[in-house]
């Protein structure tokens, strides 16, 4: 096994990268890395519903999609990325998370700690989820990757991966709502973020007996900056590749209420039904036929049809997309 050295933060070059190693690398490959501020979903998931969508664009915080399956996280300071590239030829056994974390669980044990392996994928402590793991095989080869959490904002995470499930119908996997933690509170004595990484880099180096250390070269740096623009950066990648869905929702106005049945298909508006005190805006509805579910192009398509900015808002929030 050989270790990738990965200093970059953009969370769109560093998922392209990852599929990039799946995709070209033959021997196998540990990479740490980190990433600013960031919520990634799983490949099936349906973005829309997986997160608080205002929250997102007021913080311009990007939403990526990966190219494993698995739930949404959030990825930011504090918070430990792994990724191991394995080969094998043996089919039915590249995905196997338990081989996956044992090297983790080893060595939070030897810092004092007891974790415990949940569910099919998940690593926590005192009941507490810390760590969320996924796969995906290529090939002969497996990918997988998790995040072990030291010292994030748990609160913007809670404020992020919050989802209003109930007015979505739709077929994508769903995130399973779990308790969070940092591992820094369970940690005795007085080690740091800094400290924490360099000791898990150290044990795993020796857990799999790493000596070659590698670099991406500027002509790697390119081709995966080309599939970071074409996929990872891409709205149809993010957001639109979710499976179709049905939004019904319904807020109260002033003198009554708006309520909505909108069908999504590759996260364009296919069919709509918007409506006040239960009489259609069928202006409205023929206007956002076809458009995008985003916050910006809806609004201004909204605006030329000389909609006040106060009824603006309110069909932005009952379309989940203002708060």
């Amino acid at each position: 096994m050989i270790f990738i050295e990965r200093s970059k933060s953009n969370p769109y070059f560093n998922l392209a990268a990852e599929e990039y190693v799946l995709r070209n690398y033959d021997v196998d490959v540990l990479m740490l890395w980190e990433s600013k501020d960031s919520v990634v979903i799983g490949k099936h998931q349906n973005a829309f519903a997986e997160v608080n969508y205002p929250y997102l664009v007021e913080n311009r915080i990007p939403l990526i999609r990966r190219i494993s399956g698995g739930g949404t996280v959030f990825h930011g300071k504090g918070n430990q990325n792994i990724t191991v590239l394995r080969n094998s030829t043996v089919a039915g056994t590249q995905v196997d998370f338990r081989t996956f974390t044992r090297p983790l669980m080893s060595f939070l044990e030897q810092l004092g700690l007891s974790p415990t392996f949940e569910g099919k994928n998940n690593l926590c402590i005192d009941g507490l989820k810390f760590s969320g793991n996924s796969a995906h095989v290529y090939k002969n080869k497996s990918l997988h990757h998790g995040t072990l959490l030291f010292d994030s904002d748990l609160k913007r995470i809670d404020d992020i991966i919050n989802p209003g499930l109930s007015v979505f119908e739709d077929m994508s996997v769903k995130s399973v709502v779990a308790k969070v933690a940092n591992l820094k509170p369970f940690l005795s004595g007085n080690i740091d973020y800094k400290t924490f990484k360099e000791k898990l880099k150290e044990y795993l180096f020796k857990y799999y007996n790493i000596n070659n250390i590698h670099h991406f070269t500027k002509m790697q740096e390119g081709e995966i900056l080309r599939l970071m623009q074409n996929r990872y950066k891409s709205w149809d990648w993010n957001f639109g590749y979710s499976p179709p869905f049905i939004l019904t929702n319904e807020i109260p106005i002033e003198h009554g209420h708006l309520s909505g049945w909108v069908k999504i298909k590759k996260g364009c508006i296919e069919e709509l039904e918007l409506m006040e005190n239960a009489k259609p805006l069928q202006n409205i509805n023929n206007a956002l036929t076809n458009k995008k579910l985003m916050k910006s192009p809806i609004r201004s398509c909204l605006a030329e049809l000389g909609l006040t900015d106060k009824k603006i808002m309110q069909i932005l929030k009952l379309l989940k997309l203002s708060k």
